[in-house]
C-alpha cells in the first residue's frame, strides 16, 4: 500500500489541487493499516514509524535532487502523512480486534467437539449401570458439560457479532476475465451499460467468492451510482498483483461514511435503498483472506471506484 500512498500524494500535487491533504475520498490509509495487521508482525508504533520514515525519505529525496518544495506542497505532504498515520492506526486496530475475535470464535468452536464426546460418554454410562452413586456422578458430569457448552455458545455468539470469521477459500486456477464476462452476462442491470477493460489474467483464487465480490460491487455500482452512466469494470496486472476495480459515476460517498461502509449492517445513511449491509464487509473479507486489500476512492466529479488488490497466486496467503 505504501507505493499507492505515494502515487496519491503525487497525483494531488501534480494537479495543484487546493486540498489540505491527500487521501480525501479514499480509504487507502486505513487499508494500509489493515494490510500491516494481517500480513506483518507490526505493532501500532511500527505502523506510525513506517509512515514517519516514508515522510523523511520523501523530503530527503526532494532535497537531494534540488527540488524546492513551496510551502503549500510541503504542508500537503506533511499533513497527508500525519492523517495517513492516524487512519492507518485505526485500520490496524480494527483488523487486530477482528483477529482476536476470530481466534476466540475458532477456539470456542473447537472446544465444543471434545465436550460433545464427553457428554455422550456420560450419557452412555447412565444407560450401562444401575449403581446410584455412578448414576449421580454421570448426571453431574452431564450437567457441568452442558453449562460449559452454554458458556462457549455465548462466547461464540459474541465473537460472531463483533468480529469477522476468516473465510475458508477453495483455490482453483482460472482467468479473471472469463469470470467478469460470466457475472456481467448474468446480472440484470435494467439496460445500464457495463464496460469491461482488461486482458486475460490467470491466477490462483477462490472462484466462488470472487464471483460474489464482483456481483456485490457491480450491484452496488448500479444501486448507488448514476444509472444513466456506464459502470466500468477493469482487471489489470501490477507486478504480482491482480487489481480488479468497479467504477460508477454519481454522488460521492461522504467522507464520514468511508470506513463505516465496511462494517456489518451499515449503509450510507442518506440513500433510501433497502439492503442488509453485508456486501462490502464480505468483499473486504474475501480480499483480505486472499492476502490483499480493498480500496475505495470517491469524490465529486470522479465518481466512486472500488479496487480489490490480491496476489496473482494467493495460495501462500490462504488459510488451510
Amino acid at each position: 500500500m505504501v507505493p499507492k500512498l505515494y502515487d496519491n500524494i503525487v497525483d494531488v500535487l501534480s494537479k495543484d489541487a487546493p486540498v489540505p491533504f491527500a487521501f480525501i475520498g479514499t480509504n487507502m490509509a486505513s487499508a494500509h493499516g489493515r494490510e500491516r495487521a494481517n500480513m506483518t508482525d507490526y505493532s501500532p508504533h511500527d505502523v506510525v514509524h513506517e509512515l514517519q520514515i516514508f515522510r523523511e525519505v520523501l523530503f530527503s529525496i526532494t532535497r537531494a535532487n534540488g527540488l524546492n518544495l513551496d510551502k503549500h506542497c510541503a504542508e500537503v505532504i506533511g499533513r497527508s502523512i500525519e492523517e495517513a498515520a492516524r487512519e492507518s492506526v485505526s485500520g490496524f486496530s480494527e483488523a487486530e480486534r477482528q483477529k482476536t475475535s476470530d481466534f476466540i470464535a475458532t477456539l470456542s468452536h473447537d472446544l465444543r467437539n471434545p465436550l460433545h464426546v464427553a457428554s455422550a460418554s456420560a450419557q452412555l454410562i447412565q444407560l450401562k449401570t444401575a449403581d446410584p452413586s455412578i448414576l449421580n456422578l454421570a448426571r453431574r458430569v452431564c450437567k457441568k458439560i452442558a453449562e460449559a457448552d452454554g458458556m462457549i455458545e455465548t462466547l461464540l455468539d459474541a465473537s460472531m457479532r463483533h468480529g469477522s470469521m476468516k473465510l475458508k477459500l477453495s483455490l482453483t486456477s482460472f482467468d479473471i476475465m472469463t469470470l467478469i464476462e460470466e457475472v456481467c452476462a448474468d446480472l440484470p442491470l435494467f439496460d445500464q451499460n457495463v464496460r469491461v477493460f482488461g486482458e486475460p489474467i490467470v491466477g490462483q483464487w477462490c472462484r466462488a467468492s470472487m464471483k460474489r465480490v464482483l456481483e456485490n460491487l457491480i450491484n452496488n455500482a448500479h444501486k448507488y451510482g448514476d444509472v444513466l452512466e456506464p459502470i466500468t469494470v477493469r482487471a489489470y496486472r501490477e507486478k504480482e498483483l491482480l487489481l480488479l476495480s468497479v467504477h460508477n459515476e454519481g454522488p460521492p460517498i461522504p467522507r464520514e461514511e468511508m470506513d463505516r461502509i465496511f462494517k456489518r449492517h451499515q449503509r450510507i445513511e442518506d440513500v433510501s435503498i433497502k439492503g442488509w449491509g453485508l456486501g462490502l464487509p464480505y468483499v473486504q473479507s474475501v480480499a483480505e483472506s486472499h492476502g490483499g486489500t480493498v480500496v475505495v476512492d470517491s469524490g465529486p466529479g470522479k465518481g466512486t471506484t472500488f479496487t480489490v488488490s490480491i496476489p496473482i497466486d494467493a495460495s501462500a496467503y490462504v488459510k488451510r
